[in-house]
């Protein structure tokens, strides 16, 4: 039978680890939990003794969904929230973390709300986290309202996971090319096409083009990597501004294939993230202004924004979006569906969900057509060099007869 290792806290709030042995990870839980030690985690004892997955493991992006999910375990269990944070801190070994947590704990102690606690650190807990929380304090469902949280954070983090897999090849790839590319330029060329230099005729077009480039880039590729470092700054700083952020959104809109994936994008998180606030009893028009930021899109979010507004002013949701063209009618049905069965949180998830597998199908077909579509790019340039290459040495072949 597996043994496996756990850490848990008693229903007094005292650490506890060990080891205990079951058929499964869920059977490990149950017997814990009937012994009465509420598990953090659970997993297979491995040949060094170490534990995974734990606080005391993860990188800072996978550390906020697994706290999240460990203290509603741990608040869902009747452990009172100063010793479920005193319990989490205490496997937290990166300082930062370490730190932010000890500092919420002790606000905690001191008497203020785990709301306005983690409301005092916006750089690790974001704005929608701290009114979840609020939402739960407030109305008696903190250890729902933190189960919801964490499954909303878990899905996020999966999804940035998958993306950037996706993409991490054709990356690869691309600036594998690129990098042959200038080595020919820089390098190889210049050795081949001096020998033209002798032949007393005008070269061709392409040849000529290609000395050019290749001579810009041989002696003055520091001045092109500083216009480069220079243009990069200066579009960061642009990028940075609120001008910058709408006009960049807009015209990721409108690209081809790129931009109906980062408009499904947007309204995928808009309806997750309004269905996780709905869920928690957050009022639609505050609700409005929170996932806003949310959705990763200026353009999206000010449309968000004035439906937010047309809230206050006493319109329905559905009716608020449906002013915007960015909202798709589909998305809008479902709204008003959902408010007149009273399962707007219910639909918007689902929602959320047919959005994401539209998202994931999109997304494999553009990834599926970059690797052809960067090989036909780098054997057109390819191409173009040997061209420019024969074609002087056709015409000495020429002369030679």
């Amino acid at each position: 039978m597996p043994t496996y290792r756990y850490t848990g806290v008693s229903r007094e709030g005292v650490e506890k680890k060990g080891v205990v042995d079951a058929e499964n990870v869920s059977a490990a839980r149950l017997k814990l939990r009937s012994d009465g030690t509420y598990p953090l985690t659970v997993a297979e004892e491995t040949g060094d003794g170490r534990l995974f997955p734990s606080l005391s493991l993860l990188g800072r992006k996978e550390f906020l969904p697994l706290l999240t999910r460990q203290l509603a375990t741990l608040v869902g269990a009747g452990v009172p929230v100063m010793a479920a944070l005193q319990s989490l801190s205490a496997q937290v070994d990166d300082p930062e973390s370490r730190r932010v947590l000890v500092e919420v704990q002790e606000a905690v102690r001191s008497g203020m709300t785990l709301a306005r606690a983690v409301e005092s650190h916006p750089g690790t807990f974001p704005e929608l986290y701290a009114s979840m929380v609020r939402a739960g304090e407030e109305s008696g469902t903190l250890p729902l309202s933190l189960s919801r949280l964490a499954d909303h954070l878990e899905e996020q983090s999966r999804t940035v996971n998958r993306v950037r897999s996706a993409l991490t090849y054709p990356l690869l790839m691309a600036s594998v090319a690129a990098l042959v590319v200038i080595f020919l330029l820089s390098f190889v060329v210049p050795k081949i096409v001096g020998v033209f230099s002798h032949l007393g005729r005008a070269l061709p077009l392409p040849t000529r083009a290609l000395i050019a480039v290749s001579n810009v880039l041989a002696a003055g590729w520091w001045v092109l990597l500083l216009v480069l470092g220079a243009l990069v700054v200066a579009g960061r700083r642009y990028l940075a501004t609120d001008r910058g952020k709408r006009a960049r959104d807009a015209f990721l809109l409108r690209l081809p294939i790129l931009g109906r994936i980062v408009h499904l994008s947007a309204l995928s998180r808009f309806s997750r993230t309004l269905s996780t606030m709905a869920a928690g009893g957050i009022p639609i028009d505050r609700a409005l202004r929170i996932v806003a930021p949310v959705v990763g899109n200026a353009v999206i979010a000010e449309h968000i924004e004035a439906a937010a507004a047309r809230v206050v002013e006493g319109a329905s949701l559905s009716e608020a979006l449906r002013h915007h063209a960015e909202i798709p009618p589909a998305l809008i049905q479902m709204v008003a569906v959902g408010e007149e069965s009273g399962k707007l949180d219910y639909l918007l998830e689902k929602m959320g969900e047919a959005i994401d597998g539209e998202v994931e199908a999109r997304l494999s077909r553009a990834l599926s057509l970059m690797e052809p579509v960067i090989i036909l790019m780098m054997g057109t340039v390819v191409a173009f060099i040997v061209i420019s290459i024969l074609l002087p040495l056709l015409e000495i072949s020429t002369i030679v007869r």
